[in-house]
């Protein structure tokens, strides 16, 4: 008897101005539309969960994907309450159990990095742990609401504090500068360059396999570690790395290069039709931007709604709505990689990054103090 009932909790809109409290639901009904998406099915080893694809009904659009229920109230061809009912059940269900998912995936750093770890991430294929991040990446992307990514940019910091969903868009960042940390940690573990050689070039050969599972977002995470400073600057190292490899990895940095504004990134990211993960910091920087460069009221005396920011973010978060909407296929957990990526004890200190890899290639000349500067940087932008 108990399935039927609704989970009491407190929900981040319960206190917003015009929620279901003080509206008529009535009109409110006939001027809304209701988008309903597919559901992904995604395995973690040990229990099947539904991922769904867009979680907010916030925004009414036609829904972009074949097959996906778009109800219109008051229409002839629109589905029952009853089933409406039942497929908003669905999405909410299938969104806190990717959060469910998601919470486990925070890093323990319980386990040191010695030549054992270095070995068996080394003995590991590409595509394996490419899939294992794209798994992660997605538990966590489909676990955050597009309203959230809204939130995150125009809360101030007392409002986040009490806003409790804006804790998965938070762990989806967090991971991103993890994985670059944790690239670099890699890389630096061992002293010969031979050695540094062997995992840079691995690492290379991951990023190829995470953009043709169009996992922007790992990719990104991927790039950063490798291109900064510490691990820039190994000359003696990447030097030893093979030319197609490195010719290769050179098209994957132009891909994700900020020229023009991310041009081809953009261009492979509206052109990418299947599943994909996109790359996070620079979506929510355009939302900075729209929220930043544009006033929410206009007028004389601002009596009037700017709906052209509005219209401006809506296309940002459409796009991740999109994206969240087309799963991928059920992936397996592989535990081995999981386990290296989030319990490995990480240096995540720049400067002590950038000492360790002066010590392993001492600086060539002056200027070592700019450069740190630089690094030091890298991961605040």
């Amino acid at each position: 008897m108990g399935h039927g009932l609704a989970v009491a909790d407190q929900d981040d809109d319960t206190d917003r101005a015009f929620s279901d409290k003080t509206c008529d639901c009535t009109a409110t009904i006939d001027t809304t539309l209701s988008s309903l998406s597919s559901v992904a099915t995604l395995s973690d080893g040990c229990e099947s969960d539904v991922l769904s694809g867009p979680s907010d009904l916030e925004l009414g659009h036609k829904d972009p994907h074949p097959g996906t229920l778009v109800t219109v109230p008051g229409s002839t061809s629109g589905s029952t309450s009853g089933s409406s009912s039942s497929s908003s059940q669905t999405m909410l269900n299938a969104v806190e159990s990717a959060q469910r998912q998601a919470q486990s995936l925070t890093p323990t750093s319980q386990t040191p990095c010695s030549k054992v770890q270095w070995h068996q991430l080394m003995e590991i294929p590409e595509e394996i742990i490419a899939k294992e991040l794209t798994r992660i990446d997605w538990v966590m992307f489909s676990s955050m609401r597009p309203r959230d990514l809204v939130r995150h940019v125009s809360m101030n910091a007392q409002q986040k504090q009490a806003c409790k969903n804006l804790e998965n868009v938070d762990r989806m960042i967090s991971h991103f500068n993890h994985l670059a940390y944790w690239v670099a940690n890699f890389v630096l573990l061992r002293d010969k360059p031979k050695h540094r050689a062997l995992m840079l070039e691995k690492l290379m050969r991951v990023a190829r396999k995470l953009r043709e599972l169009n996992n922007y977002n790992a990719l990104g995470a991927l790039l950063a570690g490798i291109n900064g400073i510490a691990v820039h600057r190994l000359a003696a190292t990447r030097e030893l790395i093979p030319p197609a490899v490195a010719k290769d990895f050179m098209k994957l940095e132009i891909l994700m290069g900020s020229q023009k504004s991310h041009f081809a990134y953009r261009l492979a990211w509206e052109n990418s039709s299947s599943e994909r993960i996109p790359y996070l910091p620079l979506h929510r920087r355009d939302l900075v931007s729209a929220e930043a460069g544009n006033r929410t009221f206009v007028g004389d005396g601002g009596e009037r709604v700017n709906w052209k920011k509005f219209e401006i973010m809506g296309e940002v978060i459409l796009a991740l709505q999109k994206a969240q909407g087309t799963p991928y296929p059920p992936m397996t957990k592989n535990e081995d990689v999981r386990m290296l990526v989030l319990d490995c004890k990480l240096v995540k200190d720049d400067d002590d990054l950038y000492d360790r890899s002066t010590q392993v290639e001492p600086a060539a000349g002056a200027g070592a103090a700019d450069t740190r500067r630089g690094f030091r940087n890298f991961f605040q932008r």
